[in-house]
């Protein structure tokens, strides 16, 4: 998705999300703030990179890997990471049957349409979502996942998971606006003063999936990195030079 940082625009890292948005501008949530947006380049830039790399030791042991990106909506790294990706044994992408046939409509009719006939893709509604089970290594992306679905339903499809994938590595994130959970919470965009926001992401709802209960689901964590918000910066004439960004956490966790 292209990025925008004050007056400047830089262009666009993913050509699919690129033409889509060009397309169907509607696909671009209007309550996305600035910070949000910034938020999810960067989260979907690490994400990116943890995949690269965790496939690349996968490849150095000599071991096979089935990569599973589930509820990735309009998110191109089945394009974005070809190179990478098109080495594993198998790639697939699970989504919503809405979604999903939104998403094959408007592809197919795409110059994307052949690298996406190359992925394997498979509907369930969201309450069921897992993957298939194999006693085989599983490489399984959950990017946007935790405020699609709310904590209650992300820590049942975790124990789904473990259950059926017990050799399996999960990427999941944890963003700062992230609801603590139930019907009426309230979105835990910060604890404390507006100092403290900017200064640890501990206060937000990217602590909401503590190790311990992480534990008790079956995983352990492999990594687990915090980016804290940062406010917008501008000028002393108030224009705006850099975007603000919200806090997330990017953790990689392991069936124990």
């Amino acid at each position: 998705m292209g990025a925008v940082e004050g007056q400047r625009v830089r262009r666009p890292r993913d050509p699919v999300a690129a033409w889509l948005l060009r397309r169907h501008p509607k696909l671009l949530p209007t309550f996305a703030a600035p910070s949000i947006l910034s938020m999810l380049r960067a989260r979907s830039s690490m994400v990116d990179e943890r995949v690269a790399g965790l496939v690349a030791s996968a490849r150095a042991a000599g071991e096979s890997l089935t990569y599973w990106s589930l509820g990735g909506g309009f998110d191109a790294r089945w394009y974005r990471l070809r190179p990478v990706l098109g080495s594993l044994d198998s790639h697939h992408e699970l989504e919503d049957p809405e979604v999903m046939a939104f998403k094959h409509r408007v592809l197919e009719a795409s110059t994307f349409a052949g690298h996406w006939e190359g992925i394997r893709t498979t509907t369930m509604p969201e309450a069921q979502w897992t993957v298939p089970r194999t006693d085989g290594p599983a490489l399984v992306v959950l990017e946007g996942v935790a405020v699609r679905l709310g904590l209650p339903a992300l820590e049942a499809l975790l124990q789904r998971i473990r259950s059926d994938a017990p050799r399996a590595i999960v990427v999941l994130d944890l963003p700062g606006i992230l609801p603590s959970g139930g019907p009426t919470a309230r979105s835990a965009v910060a604890v404390g003063s507006s100092r403290s926001r900017w200064m640890s992401a501990q206060g937000t709802g990217a602590a909401a999936l503590t190790r311990r209960t992480l534990r008790r689901l079956g995983w352990s964590v492999q990594e687990d990195v915090w980016m804290s918000a940062r406010p917008e910066l501008r000028a002393p004439s108030g224009m705006p030079i850099c975007s603000g960004t919200e806090a997330f956490r990017l953790l990689t966790l392991r069936a124990m």
